[in-house]
């Protein structure tokens, strides 16, 4: 068999071409660049691999591949698309993704939005992880455009950045600094947040492995919570991005939740016999 069926869809902007039919497929570096160039593949952010779970604690097992060709840990905008993609083929209004950063709950809620529940979020410089011990609420980063930081992992890692300018090509260049540097071990997905109130912000970002993308949703979730921590917002918030809006949710028990829309784009059909087993 070479030819394979896939799923493209998006969330907010952010899309993804999804496989749930892969066991013949040679998941390579090479295969992803190909399937993520949008003029000589199909064209995406990410590309996601599905299996059915052979364990009694969750349903799927999701992941992850930046369009460099790297493997991402989470992304909160494929897990909605993963979520309606279940809901629709199955007819259910919940489901359970383990990925790379563990177990993931996604659910419909009664107004038909999906949220992700991303977990507690770690600020722990081990556990993001940092190079060096250093206090992660308050990094001291200097560039020309991105200055302090705040650093969390929130199933992946993150940092974030204050300001009221959000430029894409000021924000690139630092971000690749910032990488270049290796402060962060295992790379890291860069964000800038312009605070409009308590309970709204913009945010632009640069994902690790794929550049500025029109939204992030693990982004979205690290940019309150780190808000959240600053008081400079509350704990439900409405995250403006250049794809749409997401609203975040600090729980109870400090769980992260992102809630919004996830789109089919179309099913398609693609020959990859030169990435067959």
């Amino acid at each position: 068999m070479t030819e394979f069926k896939f799923l493209k869809a998006h969330g907010l902007g952010n899309d993804f071409v999804i496989f749930t039919k892969h066991s013949k497929l040679n998941i390579s570096k090479k295969l992803v660049k190909f399937l993520s160039d949008r003029k000589k593949g199909v064209g995406c952010d990410l590309t996601v691999f599905l299996n059915k779970s052979e364990n009694n604690y969750s349903d799927l097992v999701a992941r992850f591949f930046n369009k460099d060709g790297s493997e991402a840990e989470v992304c909160g905008n494929a897990l909605r698309c993963i979520g309606n993609y279940y809901f629709k083929k199955f007819n259910k209004k919940n489901v359970t993704v383990e990925t790379n950063s563990g177990l993931i709950d996604v659910e419909k809620n009664i107004s038909e939005k999906i949220s992700v529940d991303l977990g507690k979020p770690n600020i722990s410089w081990e556990k993001i992880p940092i190079k060096i011990d250093v206090d992660t609420q308050n990094l001291d980063f200097d560039f020309d455009y991105l200055k302090g930081g705040f650093a969390v992992n929130v199933g992946n890692p993150h940092v974030i950045f204050f300001g009221d300018n959000l430029n894409e090509s000021e924000l690139k260049k630092d971000s690749e600094k910032i990488i270049k540097t290796n402060f962060f071990p295992n790379g890291v997905n860069v964000s800038i947040v312009k605070v409009l109130s308590r309970s709204k912000v913009n945010i632009l970002t640069y994902e690790r492995g794929v550049g500025i993308t029109d939204a992030c949703g693990s982004g979205a979730g690290a940019s309150v919570f780190a808000s959240n921590k600053l008081n400079f917002c509350d704990k439900n918030v409405e995250v403006s991005m250049a794809g749409g809006n997401l609203f975040v949710e600090i729980t109870r028990d400090e769980h992260i939740l992102t809630i919004g829309e996830a789109k089919d784009v179309f099913v398609g059909q693609i020959n990859l016999k030169d990435y067959v087993l």
